[in-house]
């Protein structure tokens, strides 16, 4: 074996240790946004049916902001939501890559010539 097929094999075997080092970084984002989008989900499901009105007339103009907060804070809690789910879609998309890299860059690993093995001068 060469000096050249050596650089070869080690530049091969550097690149599948970097796409699997990535792959750990995908799996992570995609049990955070999994773990957030969960988060997330429940308290957007989560409804104003504990909060009951005391009765009082002298703050009655509270009720109108408050129902805007909780407006807008359902928008914001789903957009979350949709953002966290594309977050997990992408992570997962980049997974599959960079699996289907590393099994196509590994076909080809010391070892694995077809006239036989790495032994024979054949």
């Amino acid at each position: 074996m060469t000096w050249a097929e050596r650089v070869g094999d080690l530049a091969t075997q550097l690149a599948l240790v970097l796409i699997n080092f990535g792959r750990i970084f995908t799996l992570i984002l995609r049990v955070a946004t999994d773990k957030i989008d969960g988060f997330v989900t429940n308290l957007a499901e989560r409804g104003e049916g504990g909060i009951t009105p005391t009765g009082s007339l002298g703050k009655v103009w509270v009720s109108l902001p408050a129902a805007v907060a909780w407006g807008v804070a359902a928008i914001v809690l789903r957009t979350a939501s949709i953002v966290t789910v594309f977050a997990r879609q992408l992570a997962v998309t980049l997974d599959e890559f960079l699996r289907a890299l590393a099994e196509e860059g590994g076909t080809g690993a010391v070892g694995t010539i077809s006239g036989g093995s790495a032994d024979n001068d054949d």
